[in-house]
């Protein structure tokens, strides 16, 4: 299994380096890790209005346990391109699944068994399972009393997941066509127009 695709740590993302790797494959194996295996479910969205939204993922296996994971939308976003990087290098073609093999909408309850504000998340690929690996971390690597959550999907979700974050994020605040700062609904002073006119 390859841990190279995306690492993030303290709300920034950038490509896997070795260390990184081994990092989050010690991850895996910490007492304070859970694993959740394979995934029947696994969502991205957004909670509260635009320019205050919170961002999540909730994930579901198919023994019914859930995870929340909370995330800045960089680090959303960024997850949502290193998916679509594998995909891509993958050479994986989407087919949505027959009506007679789809799956039932999953019911996620309200509180999660797991839940992590996350300090550091790694994906990798198991290319012989073509499963997507996620490792979280709601700590820096050798903090103690740590916790984290292994987690995989399969390429057809991962499709799906990327789908949905591009959605996800592209639903915020729109972007000033001068200056790309998000506007708020009261207004927006854009520095292209030194702050003095408020649109």
């Amino acid at each position: 299994m390859s841990l190279a695709s995306c690492f993030f740590r303290g709300g920034t993302a950038a490509p896997a380096s070795d260390e990184n790797a081994l990092v989050a494959y010690d991850r895996m194996h910490m007492p304070g890790t859970r694993d959740f295996g394979p995934l029947i479910h696994i969502s991205a969205e957004a909670i509260g209005q635009p320019g205050q939204r919170r961002f999540r993922l909730r994930a579901m296996n198919d023994s019914g346990e859930t995870a929340t994971l909370w995330l800045e939308k960089e680090q959303l976003a960024a997850l949502g391109e290193a998916i679509d990087t594998v995909l891509k290098d993958e050479g994986y073609a989407y087919q949505r699944l027959p009506l007679d093999d789809a799956q039932p909408e999953a019911v996620l309850p309200l509180n999660a068994l797991v839940e992590l504000q996350l300090a550091q998340l790694s994906m990798g690929v198991n290319t012989e399972a073509q499963r997507i690996v996620l490792i979280a971390a709601d700590g820096p690597p050798g903090a103690e009393e740590t916790h984290g959550a292994t987690m995989e999907f399969d390429y057809r979700r991962g499709f799906e997941l990327r789908r949905q974050i591009r959605e996800v994020v592209s639903a915020g605040r729109p972007a000033c066509p001068l200056c790309t700062a998000p506007m708020d609904p009261s207004g927006h002073v854009c520095v292209k127009t030194n702050g003095h006119h408020p649109h």
